[in-house]
């Protein structure tokens, strides 16, 4: 619903402590196309008082984005914004508001974090800001991920952000917020995609959607929500493939945006890992316990030869080791009930010191250490935090996890670019265990590195100086800036541990389209490249007003002037020029913002879990889902009240045997994002029985598990040569791997590491059955009789 149709909001002007709150709405506009969108935000804005304000907002945006549009209309007339250098701009603002006249300033305080400024609104009137930006969608498996941030969640300002001369970090950062603001969201999409669109789903909103075709439409359930948390849509078409854009600016230059998707065979080499984990009061709560399993997962993936670590921080940090403890079943064990009591309470997120602590461990190790870092996202320092990790880029490779509903995508992504590693994201209610997966895997497999692009016979120039690391199957976003237009083919070479690599795609000058959403792109990925690499740091300590601009500096303001950008060094400005100038002083008023759902600083949990998986420790053994799972050799019952008791074949005679196994299969048509509890209970109580060597113990758990006797179990290993404990391994390892391929098929991202794991221990097992069949085929076989 345009804003211009809503009726005036009988709540705005409503006062809290920070005085009269001006703004009355939010809309936003997002057209998505393939994996790009051009997104337009509407604020609206009433003075309701007998005074002239200025009304200051501080909003989210996503890092990623170019804002490349900015207006605002007042009494039906429409003022374009310009971009200037920051100084500039902020000089014709200030210079407006002292003559009387209306003035309108868009800064950018971080790349995710933006300040619009309203100047000598008049009382009575209103004002309408819009802003438009694009913005580059990053892949989730094979989906599509948009997200608009709409709520800055408080971020902890270390001391030195706390006091400057001006607006300190802290104050900038910061927005005075309110537990109810009398303002709301709409929210409508377009989407077009490269192919048919099978799905598009949110797990932060309730949608409305429809498809047409190649086409489809989606809006929020609700007339109006509130700004309380990031807003996501998942967007699942057709397979991803290699595709070029091809687009003439205005202006005339064309730019290539060319996606290419590098497959090769990935070989999983011993790593040292070491974990980061966010402990600060703002994690209480299931961002607590989902970091949990994580963490969790990712120790039953590690494999024979890694080191580990794990550090906890808030204002202080904690390590469960000295240094990097090689992986064995004693240091799982330990690590195990260390995660399990794994608490939000160590104070604030001086992430920091805790980084500089990590990376000089991994600097003491032999090779390239790998830092995992989970965390909710919210301090004031990021600049400091990326460049400590950017200083140590080639000894360690960073990878992180985004928990919640407000984590800043800025720290999340920066420190995974800083690193050459990758981000993900988690949102309460996503499901957890494909994005570790699918993280680990990029953690436990060497990078291609020495990427090198090849334009041939094209003129044609990178947007990138430096092509970032190449991961087995992630989409590789690389951007041209072409110089004269003709039939070529461009290539990536690299070089994998296997010898050389390389992947090319046509460039067609017949696909051209007209249009500025890629060569935007094009210039703010060069931008962030340049404000995150080694020379702008050193520029970073000064920010007087004269201070000469160094090179980096000024091919910045170059860049976004010529293509309409907000960035460090310019910003937005309009001003309305009035015939009849304000001659009072306006009252400065912070237009203060929802607080972050589910917001950890108070007991109240209002997440969501997003699996049920919890190892903890106890006397006699490991505890999942409030029971225990006995020691070695221990055959009493365990389950307690965890799981129902499901009859194995033997215990109902001429009654359906189902079992767990068969159980599960009568259940696999529910949604692949909600599974069956019972089922994902029976997953992860498998999981948990897993040594770190990767096989099973052949006992009374598992058969419960199984659903089938132990007893039975034990007689088909009749006449079996070996060592007595290495069969029983052998063969409970094999029911373990068809168990998960048989009737876990759809949830394979979760636990195909730990099969792989588990086939190689089986593979390299001393004892084989006698018939010549396989350990695999036998089990098959056996559990097919059993549940035929």
């Amino acid at each position: 619903m345009p804003i211009s149709s809503l009726q005036s909001n009988p709540r705005v002007g409503l006062c809290t402590e920070h005085g009269p709150v001006p703004l009355e709405h939010v809309e936003v506009r997002a057209e998505i196309r393939g994996t790009c969108a051009r997104v337009t935000c509407t604020q609206r804005y009433r003075n309701t008082e007998t005074q002239p304000i200025e009304a200051v907002y501080v909003f989210p945006v996503d890092e990623r984005a170019a804002v490349c549009g900015f207006a605002a209309v007042v009494a039906g007339i429409r003022y374009e914004g310009v971009v200037r250098p920051r100084d500039e701009a902020f000089a014709a603002y200030d210079n407006a508001i002292a003559e009387g006249h209306g003035a309108f300033l868009l800064d950018e305080e971080q790349p995710d974090v933006f300040t619009a400024s309203i100047g000598n609104m008049t009382p009575g009137s209103t004002a309408q800001i819009e802003l438009t930006y694009v913005v580059e969608l990053g892949y989730e498996g094979e989906s599509v991920r948009f997200t608009l941030p709409t709520t800055v969640s408080p971020r902890y300002a270390p001391a030195q952000d706390r006091t400057a001369i001006g607006r300190s970090p802290a104050e900038a950062l910061n927005p005075p917020r309110a537990s109810d603001v009398p303002y709301g969201l709409t929210f409508s999409a377009t989407i077009v995609g490269t192919g048919r669109i099978r799905r598009v789903e949110s797990p932060s909103h309730p949608l409305a959607v429809e498809f047409d075709g190649d086409r489809a439409t989606a809006m929020l359930s609700q007339q109006s929500t509130a700004l309380d948390r990031d807003l996501v849509l998942l967007l699942t078409g057709d397979e991803i493939r290699p595709h070029v854009v091809l687009e003439r600016h205005p202006k005339g230059r064309v730019t290539a945006a060319i996606t290419l998707r590098p497959t090769f065979s990935s070989t999983r080499t011993p790593s040292d890992v070491i974990f980061l984990v966010d402990r600060s009061g703002s994690m209480q709560g299931s961002s607590m316990e989902q970091v949990r399993n994580a963490l969790q997962l990712c120790l039953r993936s590690l494999d024979k030869g890694c080191a580990f670590n794990i550090i906890g921080f808030g204002s202080t940090y904690e390590s469960l080791f000295k240094e990097c403890r090689q992986y064995d079943e004693a240091s799982l064990a330990e690590a195990s009930r260390h995660i399990a009591s794994l608490a939000a309470n160590l104070g604030g997120t001086e992430i920091l010191p805790a980084l500089e602590f990590a990376l000089e461990r991994a600097a003491t190790r032999e090779r390239t250490t790998q830092l995992v870092v989970l965390t909710d996202g919210q301090v004031t320092n990021t600049d400091a935090v990326i460049e400590a990790v950017r200083r140590r880029a080639g000894r360690v490779r960073v990878f992180t996890f985004g928990i919640g509903r407000g984590a800043s995508h800025f720290l999340v992504r920066g420190l995974a670019r800083a690193g050459d590693g990758a981000a993900e994201f988690v949102y309460p209610g996503e499901r957890l265990e494909p994005k570790v997966m699918r993280q680990f895997r990029r953690v436990l497999s060497p990078a291609v590195r020495e990427v090198r692009l090849d334009v041939g016979s094209l003129r044609a120039t990178s947007a990138l100086r430096v092509i970032p690391p190449v991961y087995a199957d992630d989409p590789l976003r690389l951007y041209l800036w072409i110089d004269e237009l003709t039939a070529g083919t461009v290539s990536l070479h690299a070089r994998g541990l296997e010898g050389p690599l390389s992947w090319s795609i046509d460039i067609r000058p017949s696909d051209v389209i007209d249009g500025a959403m890629v060569g935007t792109l094009a210039a703010r990925a060069r931008i962030r490249e340049i404000e995150e690499g080694e020379t702008w740091a050193a520029e970073r300590g000064s920010r007087q007003r004269d201070r000469q601009r160094s090179h980096p500096v000024s091919e910045v303001v170059r860049l976004a002037m010529e293509y309409g950008l907000a960035s460090r060094e310019t910003s937005w400005v309009a001003i309305e020029q009035r015939d009849i100038p304000v001659t009072d002083e306006a009252v400065l008023r912070r237009v203060p913002i929802a607080i972050t759902s589910g917001w950890s600083q108070s007991a109240e949990d209002a997440f969501a879990p997003s699996i049920g998986l919890r190892l903890g420790s106890s006397a006699s053994g490991v505890t999942v889902y409030g029971a225990t799972l006995g020691g070695p050799g221990d055959t009493t019952a365990f389950l307690g009240d965890a799981l129902e008791r499901v009859p194995t074949p033997h215990d109902r005679v001429g009654r359906s045997r189902v079992g767990w196994f068969g159980r599960w299969a009568s259940r696999r048509s529910e949604s692949p994002l909600a599974p069956p509890e019972s089922s994902r209970r029976t997953l992860y109580l498998l999981i948990a029985l897993q040594h770190a060597d990767g096989y099973w113990d052949l006992d009374e758990r598992l058969a419960l598990i199984l659903g089938v006797s132990l007893q039975d179990l034990v007689d088909q290993l009749a006449g079996v040569s070996g060592t007595a404990q290495d069969v029983r391994r052998a063969w409970a390892t094999a029911l373990a791997l068809t168990f998960l391929e048989r009737q876990a098929s759809s949830n394979r991202a979760e636990w195909e590491m730990l099969a792989a794991k588990a086939k190689r221990w089986l593979d390299g097992a001393a004892v084989v059955p006698p018939d010549g069949t396989s350990w695999l085929e036998r089990a098959g076989a056996h559990l097919n009789a059993e549940y035929s």
